[in-house]
């Protein structure tokens, strides 16, 4: 697949927010716990990013009637970066209330930030035919996963280098990252807007109307992100406090994951342009569900077990990552923006209910499992079933029907590498020549 210039630049601008967001919002929660943070606030933190989508899902869609969807992205963008200022400056002038001070400007970042989604979404359609959809979203998915991991594993490793009760680290690192965030939103200034075919205007009531395939999409979405917020926030939270490792190793646990994600996603993108994305997305949301239940056996005295864990954690992930974002744009092929306003605004719902919930349930609840753990066990199940729901949405882009032999076979089966890593680096460097 060669690619267009839109094409490169798209991946380009993925890499580049990837390491804003690793440098930024990765390290949020141990900022959060350095300033005293407790499981509820850490929930309530959790939440917020989602609470910024529901909320901005609605304007977002209007301003791509209003705007040009690449100076949405370029301006949008660049206001959500600088919104991390004020928490960069945390440690100097917001001494009384950091931890209000942080969730403000957080929730503010993370509102512009998803302000800009529905016309980004619209754009990455009209760039990618759905031929090679797979295979181009498992390559920037790719790329974005090797540079993210190292800037993680970087800025972990930095931040020990000052002890727990010195914020400069943190400072230091989100400046470097609020910088990469910029120069992603740079490059949409770059890019050349294909002709938008959106012309209808949407009142508000429109935004509230699903039916069909698209329908079931969103409400098999809708539980399954709560399924897996319920414990996402309190991973990292149960590592850094009950397994006491040090921000490095955290870092490298998540690096593992990365590689992995790297690793499988080229796997996940042929395999879903072969089959479909429906048997990619069970697969690997039933994957999910294993990552909870692993948890429950990890210990101050195997912390082995979590590398183990973070292994398939990336391989499942890339997959679910890989399928939903499909599935998105295959059941939306007309009025693609105000359906992926849609469907951000509702699937996100859970996204802010769960972390608050599992908070306030591992702070107050015991049923057989009492803590963190507790909701591990909760989370576990309710991602496996999640799995199963799927099975009531058609396949929208594979018209062929496949066996269930056929299927897992494709699914199970390790592909060869098609390109060395001197061909991958190659790549990397041409692109960043664009």
């Amino acid at each position: 697949m060669k690619l267009t210039q839109n094409q490169k630049l798209l991946i380009k601008e993925g890499i580049l927010w990837t390491i804003y967001y690793n440098l930024t919002s990765m390290f949020l929660i141990a900022f959060a716990l350095a300033l005293g943070a407790s499981n509820t606030i850490i929930g309530i933190a959790g939440a917020l990013p989602y609470l910024a989508a529901i909320l901005s899902q609605i304007p977002g869609a209007k301003l791509t009637e209003l705007y040009s969807r690449i100076h949405i992205n370029i301006v949008i963008n660049t206001v959500s970066r600088l919104l991390w200022m004020p928490i960069v400056l945390i440690p100097i002038f917001f001494k009384s209330h950091p931890l209000l001070t942080l969730l403000i400007y957080y929730f503010l970042s993370q509102f512009a930030e998803w302000l800009s989604v529905p016309a980004w979404t619209s754009l990455a359609g009209d760039f990618v035919t759905a031929k090679y959809r797979g295979r181009y979203f498992a390559r920037r998915n790719m790329l974005m996963g090797i540079f993210g991991m190292t800037a993680s594993v970087l800025g972990a490793a930095y931040l020990d280098l000052f002890p727990k009760t010195d914020y400069t680290g943190f400072s230091t690192v989100f400046l470097v990252g609020i910088l990469f965030g910029l120069w992603s939103a740079y490059l949409y200034s770059r890019m050349k807007e294909p002709e938008y075919k959106e012309t209808k205007q949407y009142g508000l009531s429109d935004f509230f109307k699903i039916k069909g395939e698209f329908r079931k999409f969103v409400l098999v979405m809708i539980f399954f992100n709560f399924s897996y917020m319920l414990a996402s926030p309190f991973f990292t939270v149960y590592m850094l406090k009950d397994i006491e490792i040090s921000y490095t190793l955290l870092m490298l646990s998540f690096a593992v994951a990365g590689v992995s994600k790297i690793l499988a996603h080229p796997h996940w993108g042929r395999v879903s342009d072969k089959i479909g994305d429906k048997p990619v997305a069970i697969c690997s949301i039933f994957g999910t569900a294993l990552v909870p239940f692993l948890f429950l056996f990890v210990t101050k005295n195997n912390i082995w077990l979590i590398f183990v864990t973070q292994m398939i954690s990336g391989i499942v992930w890339a997959g679910v990552l890989l399928s939903s974002f499909n599935l998105l744009l295959d059941l939306s092929p007309h009025h693609r923006v105000i359906k992926a306003a849609k469907y951000q605004m509702l699937a996100s719902l859970p996204l802010i209910i769960a972390p608050v919930v599992g908070g306030y349930i591992a702070d107050n609840w015991v049923f057989l499992l009492s803590g963190i753990p507790l909701i591990f066990g909760v989370s576990f199940m309710l991602r496996a079933t999640s799995a199963v729901l799927m099975f009531s949405i058609k396949e929208p882009r594979i018209k062929k029907k496949h066996q269930l032999r056929e299927i897992m076979h494709e699914i199970f089966s390790i592909h060869p590498i098609h390109k060395t890593l001197y061909h991958r680096a190659t790549e990397i460097k041409q692109l960043f020549k664009t």
